[in-house]
């Protein structure tokens, strides 16, 4: 089956190529095999050998090829990033550069930003933007998540895409898997302090519902009065907080 799935080919503007190394791209197979594949090269190796040459706190979270490492003294850090290069190269993977750098983050991170009148660096993994923040109160060091703007660009130019192509669909069915849209964007960012980060999707997902039902029949025939009633009447699914990371 892995055979299979690794000589299936792509498909660019319509015309199959061959796959000659590598998975394909977005392929389902790809996760499976990275998460096989990173275990071996890079989690056994970060658990055995690295971590125990640091001088300070050293941990690893992994989630298929991405990955963030936090550790609590620089000269980890750097000595890191270079030595990653080089076990991954033992096996033919490359670090995407674009996409790796090394930060200073947590509470002291926080407290000499502000000494420099500056604001705590941030970074972006499975889709949202970790930030400094504190706990209620103004108290305490406290890791703060919000959708990350690439992310919430991409999934509101993909439920855009998705309203031209079934501008024909009925009403009613087109509604419900609208719904349908939203619990799942819900389910997914609706964690600790993202709140506003779900109800701007929400604000901006209406909009786009009445962008393109106003499409559907004589141009301006619904108004947000009538939208604001039918809302009323169908309600769509209130955005909150699914998961509580503390």
């Amino acid at each position: 089956m892995v055979k299979r799935f690794l000589k299936a080919g792509i498909v660019e503007d319509g015309e199959w190529l061959a796959s000659e190394e590598g998975t394909p791209q977005g392929g389902t197979i790809s996760p499976l095999l990275s998460s096989i594949y990173l275990h071996y090269t890079l989690d056994l190796w970060f658990e055995k050998v690295f971590r125990k040459s640091c001088k300070g706190f050293a941990r690893l979270i992994r989630f298929a090829d991405d990955f963030v490492v936090c550790l609590q003294k620089a000269e980890d850090a750097h000595r890191f990033s270079e030595e990653l290069v080089k076990r991954l190269g033992k096996f033919n993977l490359e670090v995407e550069p674009t996409k790796t750098k090394v930060i200073k983050f947590g509470r002291f991170a926080t407290k000499n930003a502000v000494v420099k009148g500056e604001k705590p660096e941030t970074f972006d993994f499975l889709g949202f933007t970790h930030y400094c923040g504190t706990r209620k109160g103004g108290t305490g060091f406290l890791v703060k998540r919000k959708t990350a703007n690439k992310k919430f660009t991409a999934k509101l130019a993909a439920f855009k895409e998705w309203l031209m192509n079934a501008r024909t669909m009925k009403t009613k069915e087109l509604w419900e898997i609208a719904k349908a849209k939203l619990r799942g964007h819900y389910a997914y960012y609706g964690v600790t302090n993202n709140t506003q980060g779900i109800r701007r999707f929400e604000h901006e997902a209406k909009k786009l519902l009445f962008k393109w039902l106003n499409r559907r029949g004589r141009r301006g025939s619904l108004t947000w009065e009538k939208f604001g009633k039918m809302l009323e009447l169908f309600p769509l699914p209130v955005p909150c907080i699914k998961v509580c990371l503390y």
